[in-house]
């Protein structure tokens, strides 16, 4: 990112995209109203067999000359929330905290809304999650 010699020293700056991405998923899991970055309920069920927490999972950016940034998200979001709200939040949010961590700039934000969950279905899920942790604790190491 930085190509510009000081103190007689050449300076060089990268950021790989899955670092880039592991930004804009904790950003964006910290946003009230977005439930998760999965993207629907078929990545849900490929879940049960892999629950590694992945904050890159639905999470796609371009970093286009080592100074600007673009992204594409696939969200689940809360059910009954004004979902343009959470993208302006989303937007903002990712925007400052890949400029404050790695001086990019972040010039496109594209969110596709791949499914909204009732409080029911979260309930559910948590539940579910739940079970599956005290299986994984049950069994012998």
């Amino acid at each position: 990112m930085d190509n510009n010699k000081q103190n007689g020293i050449k300076k060089e700056l990268k950021f790989d995209d899955a670092v880039i991405a592991k930004i804009v998923g904790i950003t964006c899991n910290e946003v009230e109203g977005v439930y998760s970055l999965e993207g629907g309920m078929m990545a849900n069920i490929t879940d049960m067999f892999t629950k590694d927490e992945d904050p890159t999972k639905g999470v796609s950016v371009d970093l286009s000359d080592d100074k600007d940034v673009s992204v594409s998200l696939d969200a689940t979001v809360r059910y009954g929330e004004n979902v343009p709200d959470i993208f302006n939040k989303v937007t903002m949010a990712v925007a400052k905290n890949v400029r404050q961590m790695t001086g990019l700039n972040v010039t496109e934000v594209k969110m596709t809304v791949k499914d909204m969950l009732t409080r029911e279905e979260i309930a559910r899920n948590e539940a579910k999650d739940k079970e599956k942790d005290n299986e994984k604790e049950m069994q012998p190491a």
